[in-house]
């Protein structure tokens, strides 16, 4: 059996200048003092976790201080205070404060945390994170600002629990980024053009999506010697976590959906 065709890991993100102006801007005003919040809200596949990843990246390269990088996990959501639980865990301990720390102690705690220094939180998928986790999160964020040395990256798949915290939505990518990342991926003259034609219209400018589509493409598929399989596999962790969040919509929306994806079906044999 041939294997996949090597796909090169992206180096630097695709289509996201005004995503990354955001963050430096929010890590150029936490270098100087002064902290502040901001949600990354994007379906599945989107990049929020590269985002994430970038700002990390940036305020480390700066030597700016240190940070506390959280990824939440789906048991959070059904335990009160789990996901707070985790994040004062990152934070270490606190000396002279026994016992939980109350929710509306935590941005004091981060402060702390940090020592003087800049902090930098990171939350990634917090829309796992229970109820109480979310707010006391949010309550926390909303402090930030002149004079605290706190600055809060929040990435979710909805903004449930966020809502008032300034928000940025990435969308699909543009024709041009998603190609090229396409050639990233793949060498630019190494995909037969129908390949690369296909590719780009299933992975529908999700960066994900596409990445893992590649991925599990041989040599010989990718050149267009051999047909591609149908469906295209690698996608089922991005179609996994869609297929997560409409299973908690309500049944009436679940419905929706489905008769909306059906008229929308082109193949095999979809409507149109």
């Amino acid at each position: 059996m041939t294997p996949p065709t090597t796909v090169h890991s992206p180096l630097r993100l695709y289509g996201r200048s005004g995503e990354i102006a955001a963050l430096d801007a929010l890590l150029t005003r936490l270098h100087h003092g002064d902290g502040g919040a901001l949600v990354l809200t994007a379906p599945p596949g989107s990049g929020r976790t590269a985002l994430l990843a970038h700002a990390v990246a940036a305020h480390h390269g700066r030597d700016a201080g240190p940070v506390l990088h959280v990824v939440a996990a789906p048991g959070e959501r059904w335990v009160p205070y789990s996901g707070l639980h985790a994040l004062l865990c990152a934070a270490g301990p606190a000396p002279g404060t026994p016992g939980p720390v109350p929710p509306d102690g935590l941005l004091a705690r981060l402060r702390r945390t940090g020592g003087g220094r800049p902090l930098l939180v990171c939350v990634d998928d917090a829309h796992l994170w229970d109820p109480d986790s979310r707010a006391a999160l949010a309550s926390a964020a909303r402090r930030t600002g002149p004079g605290t040395p706190v600055a809060v990256l929040i990435a979710a798949g909805d903004e449930a629990g966020f809502a008032g915290l300034p928000a940025l939505r990435p969308g699909p990518l543009d024709d041009e980024a998603a190609a090229a990342l396409l050639d990233r991926l793949t060498g630019a003259d190494r995909a037969d053009p129908v390949v690369r034609g296909e590719l780009l219209r299933q992975a529908a400018g999700n960066p994900g999506l596409l990445t893992g589509l590649t991925a599990r493409l041989t040599p010989a598929q990718l050149t267009g010697r051999t047909p591609l399989p149908h469906p295209l596999p690698g996608g089922e962790e991005v179609l996994a976590a869609h297929a997560d969040r409409v299973g908690h919509l309500p049944a009436a929306t679940r419905t929706l959906l489905l008769i909306t994806a059906a008229a929308h079906a082109h193949e095999p044999e979809g409507a149109g």
